[in-house]
């Protein structure tokens, strides 16, 4: 039996068709990456700007530029900028600096607590036991979850901090 489906939203286009059949799960994690797809700026609002594909994998991140407006910001100072006080608020600010400093499209679990860690005049020990409760906050207001692990701050958090930051 042959599977075959396609998806187009917007700039993005999915086309598959082969002897391997897709189960649910796979096609809701398809319908999952392919909407953080419009959850960065260049894809939402429908821009040709989009970078060559990589392994796959669409990187559709705004890079900062070097000697541009956007300096490069170290976690600290964005966690000090963002007045960052509880995990989930360190959370915030780590994860601004993988998508908006790093260009990374999305991140996992342990990058995040990673990236926490490194801002050490906000994080405290206390922060990592509270992690998962933290991201149960944050998912849905703030994040995305791609799967398993894996989260992108969701549009309007981007936006928002991409503005506050500059």
């Amino acid at each position: 039996m042959t599977a075959k489906i396609r998806i187009k939203a917007g700039p993005v286009e999915f086309e598959y068709e082969g002897e391997t059949e897709l189960a649910v799960a796979d096609i809701k994690e398809l319908f999952s990456h392919i909407e953080t797809l419009f959850k960065v700026p260049v894809l939402a609002e429908g821009g040709d700007g989009a970078h060559p594909q990589q392994h796959g994998a669409p990187t559709y991140v705004e890079q900062p530029q070097q000697g541009g407006s956007k300096q490069m910001l170290h976690v600290n100072s964005i966690a000090s900028a963002l007045g960052a006080k509880s995990g989930s608020e360190v959370a915030v600010a780590a994860a601004a600096s993988l998508q908006i400093y790093e260009g990374k499209e999305t991140f996992t679990r342990s990058e995040l607590l990673d990236t926490m860690k490194k801002a050490t005049m906000h994080y405290k020990d206390s922060m990592s036991g509270n992690l998962s409760k933290a991201l149960t906050t944050l998912v849905g207001s703030k994040f995305n979850q791609i799967k398993d692990g894996v989260y992108s701050l969701n549009k309007a958090t981007y936006d928002q901090l991409v503005g506050q930051l500059d």
